[in-house]
């Protein structure tokens, strides 16, 4: 998956850098990094999108949040 890939997947969610970062347990700025290029999009993030994709793509934004953090 290139960044831009990821860029398109988390649109497709219709979430912010922020959401995904927190969905997937990662930083924002990571997030931001690996869209632009500038940091490979690992293997495990790529799957861990993927799956958000399968299960949140029908969702309305903010369906798969669970209680308080």
């Amino acid at each position: 998956m290139t960044g831009a890939e990821l860029r398109k997947a988390r649109e497709r969610l219709n979430i912010t850098q922020t959401e995904l970062a927190d969905a997937i347990g990662m930083q924002r700025n990571s997030i931001a990094r690996m869209e632009r290029g500038e940091r490979p999009v690992l293997k495990h993030t790529e799957l861990a999108v993927k799956y958000l994709l399968l299960t949140m793509s029908k969702k309305p934004k903010g369906g798969s949040k669970h209680g308080d953090q």
